[in-house]
């Protein structure tokens, strides 16, 4: 087919031009080491950890099960904790998932009841569990709780063990716990140096549980990477297709009109000269930080492949159009540099587009940049399979098959007379 054989010999004219490789590789990659430098050390800041919001569903009638209220709720654990008190576990535990709570502290029916009726017994083991539930995308503050509520059963054990507890006795301890909490700051230093959990094997057990999924760790090159990618991208292929314009001024494009080459052809083959170009230069840029930055795109390769070639698809497709409505190749260039800047401010090229809300949030949608990195960041953040990226490819593949099919008939309305 003439139009692929025009198209491919001018991805190759492009791909000769030095000037034009920095733009389209080496900017993208340099651009988003720094940023990625900038960004990469914040997971492993130094920063004080306060108000860590947990919650307690204390479903106990009697004293024991009270005591850990207290304590959590306590004036010496004001700084550090944002205790609340739920009835509710299940709301208790979507809340952690939602990202609300980083753990719930649960105490079941009959608490105190069990452990007052095992004091008296001789049989040794867990009679009664306090459960916490964590945020698994957590790493400090659920061994933070952990050691808190480790610190209260400690002493309810020691008590119970001496074999001189009562329901009524049990709230005079309350001051002794408040004591023990003098010494939290060298458990939770010995807690998060270990990692290791060793409970006593006593009457009073502790169940802890993980609620929801752990994600992978932040890399902030696996979002700022695929941003500059899709961002270059625009650049590359709106001037890809400006250049149809500059062959026109420059009288290439009349006399190639005047060959044998059928008209539509070859404006098809010029604007898949565009096409090739930014694929082949995405490619590049998805193996090249790959074995520069060690970036994981994920675990769909096809998932990446799909996403890459609608992205460059539909970037192609409205370059071609603005072009094809352009005047002149003076004010193509405005045009589409005005497009490009807007689309990666607006797309979430250099922030995360979930933040925004409104009508900032709909001119987001609107744009190729905000679909392409939704899709990007589900895939090397998220680790997402193939079907879950469907939604993304599909406005982005809607997008670049009308704005194709709207640039060519433009095209041709200019230059076929």
């Amino acid at each position: 087919m003439r139009a692929l054989y025009i198209g491919w010999k001018d991805t190759l004219r492009r791909f000769r031009d030095w000037k034009a490789l920095a733009g389209m590789l080496a900017a993208p990659l340099l651009i988003s080491a720094l940023i990625g430098l900038a960004f990469g050390n914040l997971d492993d800041a130094e920063t004080p950890i306060s108000d860590i919001a947990v919650a307690v569903v204390n479903h106990d009638q009697g004293e024991l099960g009270q005591i850990y209220v207290d304590v959590l709720h306590s004036e010496d654990l004001a700084d550090l904790l944002a205790p609340e008190t739920m009835d509710d576990l299940v709301a208790a535990q979507q809340r952690i998932r939602e990202g609300e709570l980083r753990a719930v502290v649960s105490i079941p029916a009959g608490f105190s009841d069990s452990l007052l009726e095992g004091a008296q017994g001789s049989d040794f083991g867990p009679l009664a569990e306090v459960k916490i539930f964590t945020d698994p995308t957590a790493n400090i503050s659920p061994f933070i709780i952990q050691s808190i509520v480790e610190q209260i059963s400690t002493g309810l054990n020691s008590v119970l063990l001496s074999g001189q507890i009562s329901a009524l006795q049990a709230s005079e301890y309350a001051a002794l716990l408040g004591e023990r909490m003098a010494g939290i700051g060298q458990a939770i230093s010995a807690q998060l140096t270990e990692q290791n959990l060793n409970i006593r094997q006593s009457r009073l057990g502790l169940d802890v549980t993980q609620t929801g999924e752990a994600g992978p760790a932040f890399d902030p090159y696996a979002f700022f990477i695929p941003g500059m990618a899709v961002f270059f991208l625009m650049f590359s292929v709106f001037d890809g297709s400006r250049s149809i314009l500059q062959e026109q001024t420059r009288g290439t494009l009349p006399r190639l009109m005047t060959t044998p080459t059928p008209h539509s052809q070859i404006i098809l083959g010029k604007m898949l000269g565009t096409f090739f170009t930014g694929l082949l230069q995405f490619a590049l840029l998805v193996l090249a930080s790959s074995l520069l930055f060690g970036i994981n795109w994920g675990s769909s390769p096809a998932g990446v492949l799909l996403i890459m070639v609608l992205t460059v698809f539909a970037a192609s497709g409205l370059g071609a159009l603005l072009t094809s409505a352009a005047r002149n190749e003076s004010q193509a260039g405005i045009v589409v540099s005005a497009v490009s800047l807007i689309f990666g401010a607006l797309g979430g090229s250099f922030f995360p587009a979930s933040n925004l809300s409104g009508i900032v949030d709909l001119a987001s949608r609107l744009t190729i940049n905000r679909w392409a990195m939704e899709g990007f960041t589900k895939l090397t953040i998220g680790q997402a399979g193939f079907y879950d990226i469907l939604p993304e490819a599909g406005v982005l593949g809607a997008i670049g098959l009308v704005t194709f099919v709207l640039a060519l008939y433009g095209f041709r309305r200019r230059f076929v007379r």
